[in-house]
């Protein structure tokens, strides 16, 4: 697979997110993004937030956004409580930053022909640093109300199903990584998805984990990106 660089894909993709402040039932408040919406050009983009209503040509579960932010530096975040009293289907989204994993996704992407990719996360926390991100996410356990920072747990069902829908019953192509600390969080998103289809590059260190889309070396970026590929076609 040809290695298109992220000047090239920048000008071919645009990136919206939905970002928002988690308010904790101690009080306490944690910053949050719900979804990624990764499109191409023929995709209208003149209501953003109606990206997030359409049915995408394929969703990609990873691990957390971690230190995804919007463009705008003057956003703020709306302060969201779990459950909602509507379904919360429409997001409101804002153009960010793409990282080095979102490059990866649009050059799969590329490859495959799709113009709308859904990227979602086992926990909607922004962190950047793994281990932080599995200590928070184990501390939340403590706090009442404080698992519903990711979108498998069961209060937010109505809006998980939505955001998995997808044209033609694409794959689900997962890649959170290998840290024996999202086991919890992968547990529930596995018993959440069910039986649908899925694309992953299964870990030797744990069945129910996988490789990342984006690791250090180029050379283990290119072998991904193939392997993910052969994986699609088959």
């Amino acid at each position: 697979m040809e290695f298109i660089y992220a000047a090239e894909l920048k000008k071919q993709f645009a990136c919206y997110g939905h970002f928002y402040e988690l308010a904790l039932m101690n009080g306490e408040r944690a910053k949050c993004r719900s979804v990624l919406e990764i499109v191409d050009a023929s995709v209208s983009q003149e209501n953003p937030s109606d990206i997030s209503l359409m049915e995408p040509d394929v969703v990609v579960i990873m691990m957390n956004p971690g230190s995804s932010h919007p463009k705008d530096k003057q956003h703020v975040d709306d302060e969201i409580k779990y459950p909602q009293k509507d379904n919360a289907f429409e997001k409101k989204l804002v153009l960010t930053q793409p990282d080095n994993t979102q490059y990866q996704v649009m050059r799969v992407a590329l490859s495959k022909g799709w113009k709308h990719i859904r990227v979602l996360n086992l926990s909607d926390l922004r962190d950047p640093k793994s281990g932080s991100f599995i200590q928070k996410t184990e501390a939340l356990t403590e706090i009442m109300g404080g698992h519903v920072h990711s979108l498998f747990c069961k209060e937010r069902s109505n809006e998980c199903v939505h955001a998995l829908s997808r044209k033609h019953k694409t794959p689900i192509v997962l890649g959170w990584g290998q840290d024996m600390g999202l086991l919890p969080l992968v547990e529930q998103c596995l018993k959440r998805i069910g039986n649908e289809p899925t694309c992953t590059i299964p870990s030797e260190v744990h069945p129910l984990l996988n490789a990342h889309p984006s690791p250090m070396l180029q050379k283990k970026k290119l072998l991904w990106l193939e392997t993910i590929a052969k994986k699609l076609d088959d």
